[in-house]
């Protein structure tokens, strides 16, 4: 039942011009995310707690920024399998991260929402410290999800890129 699927991804594993171009909206997404949290830590928003030092930086921004190379991989290269490894490995970062983070939380979220204008603060102020623990509790287990689904499907298509 699934051999049919891995041909299926294997079939479309090179992308289109508009899947290419689709990548550069991870590109957009990923430099949002980096726009808004460096600028709570160039204009000390308060959002950084006093706890939060440079290996709390690294382990924010160094998955952020890795982000970029998966869908970069696949934009350069036109094809998906070859970008899973650097999934995967954004994945693992990502996951890592976030246990960090649910663990330490060096973050005050009455400050979430300052970067953002006055007009559209309304959009995260919601946000407290419990819902943001809870999307890391998401992301740690949909990410630990994610890797052992991206790493059976590399070596699956990869097989069968093989044997085409």
């Amino acid at each position: 039942m699934l051999d049919s699927s891995w041909r299926k991804e294997a079939e479309k594993d090179g992308l289109k011009d508009a899947e290419r171009a689709g990548q550069l909206g991870s590109f957009f997404i990923i430099g949002l995310a980096a726009w808004f949290l460096l600028t709570h830590w160039t204009d000390d928003t308060g959002f950084y707690t006093a706890d939060f030092g440079q290996l709390d930086a690294v382990l924010l921004f160094g998955p952020l920024f890795f982000g970029v190379l998966p869908p970069l991989v696949r934009t350069l290269r036109g094809r998906k399998n070859i970008a899973r490894p650097w999934d995967i490995v954004s994945s693992m970062l990502f996951v890592l991260s976030f246990a960090y983070f649910l663990c330490a939380f060096p973050f005050d979220m009455a400050f979430f929402a300052v970067p953002l204008p006055e007009s559209l603060r309304f959009l995260i102020d919601w946000v407290s410290e419990d819902i943001a623990k809870w999307a890391l509790i998401i992301g740690i287990f949909g990410g630990i999800i994610v890797i052992g689904w991206t790493t059976f499907t590399y070596f699956k298509v990869k097989a069968t890129l093989g044997h085409a």
